[in-house]
């Protein structure tokens, strides 16, 4: 038997905090790697939003973004940027020497907020994956009322090409064009309770991450002329009954979007369901007695329990509220968006190839043990 000593040597908190981001680097590293595709870390805030970063330019200038599948369109503010929130990055193009001039003007709006401002082009990084001269909008102005107190930085959308203002291409498209991943197909796994591993996953799924097979729904017909990712439900049910809210013919227009923290849909349809369901009590004492929802999509059920149907929140005091994750719009049209609340539920593919979504009951990652 050999002996040999130890010293124990105490970290310094500088140190220990040097040590706490490796780990963290680390981490990402493994799950970027660990399943051999590509992918993009997520952050998720309070259920609501989940974000990760993106890198425009050489040397990369590094951005915090909404990967938003209900908008196609990647912006981020400009150092000409008028009214953008203080201490966010600002794009600077004079510092890249991977930029093109474009200059063409550019304004998108959103359902909640607008941002106007010009196309340029740079290599953009995706998930350690780069595209080169990738056309983007610098953002001169925006909605201060609406992203003046985000916690990101910008938008990338991975919509659908027909809804690109300017007509850019898209990310996917691109990276699939210049080589850099096999398939058009990308995945997202959206963590509930603020938990970590969130993830979007280029060029195809992580098995990990769900249970079972993907249920698939084909796109709509009609994305032809309502650019989403657009699919078509049979029914909606609340506790096992049919609600009556999808047209006999065409069924319901459902936007399969990460991009909104909620289930939306028509107003009038939506407060019948509403009245179906009951209301939550703001002190969540009765959120686990409400019925389950089911969306009835490609001959199968889609259950949502009011695990995932119900938003829980910290209020000032810290102590949790809950609200009801089912709002309805006016969109123009009778859309319905199968928002964030459904996306925690279940693992959802995006499948450029064939034109169409598909779903899994998600599972979460499992923690690795990372040394330092």
């Amino acid at each position: 038997v050999i002996s040999v000593p130890l010293v124990h040597k105490p970290k310094t908190l500088k140190e220990f905090q040097a040590a706490s981001a490796r780990r963290a680097a680390k981490k990402q590293q493994f799950q970027v790697t660990a399943h051999g595709l590509p992918s993009v870390a997520l952050t998720d805030l309070e259920d609501a939003e989940y974000y990760g970063e993106v890198d425009i330019g050489t040397p990369a200038q590094k951005f915090t973004v909404i990967y938003d599948t209900g908008s196609s369109n990647l912006w981020v503010p400009a150092k000409a940027c008028t009214n953008c929130k203080d201490g966010t990055p600002r794009y600077d193009s004079q510092a890249s020497s991977s930029y093109q001039k474009d200059g063409r003007s550019f304004a998108l709006q959103y359902g909640t907020g607008s941002c106007n401002g010009f196309i340029s082009k740079d290599t953009t990084t995706i998930g350690g994956l780069p595209i080169t001269g990738f056309e983007f909008a610098e953002v001169t102005e925006e909605a201060k009322d609406v992203f003046g107190t985000a916690p990101f930085d910008g938008i990338l959308g991975m919509g659908v090409a027909a809804a690109a203002v300017d007509k850019v291409p898209m990310p996917m498209d691109q990276l699939v064009a210049q080589g850099k991943v096999q398939h058009n197909i990308f995945a997202f796994y959206l963590s509930s309770g603020g938990k970590t591993g969130s993830t979007l996953t280029l060029g195809g799924t992580d098995s990990s991450l769900h249970d079972g097979d993907f249920k698939y729904v084909p796109v709509a017909a009609a994305s032809h002329l309502l650019p989403y990712w657009l699919i078509s439900a049979k029914d909606i049910k609340i506790g096992g009954e049919s609600t009556k809210s999808c047209n006999a013919f065409l069924g319901c227009y459902m936007v399969v979007d990460t991009g909104t923290s909620v289930l939306a849909g028509p107003p009038n349809a939506v407060n019948a369901l509403l009245s179906k369901i009951g209301n939550v009590s703001s002190d969540c004492s009765n959120a686990q007695s409400l019925p389950e929802i089911s969306i009835t999509m490609g001959g199968n059920d889609f259950a949502l329990g009011p695990d995932f149907y119900v938003i829980r929140v910290k209020d000032a005091n810290g102590q949790e509220q809950c609200q009801m994750g089912i709002e309805g719009i006016n969109a123009g049209v009778p859309l319905w968006i199968l928002g964030d609340p459904f996306l925690r539920k279940y693992y959802t593919v995006w499948d450029g190839e064939q034109k169409r979504v598909g779903f899994a009951p998600a599972k979460a990652p499992a923690e690795q043990a990372i040394i330092v």
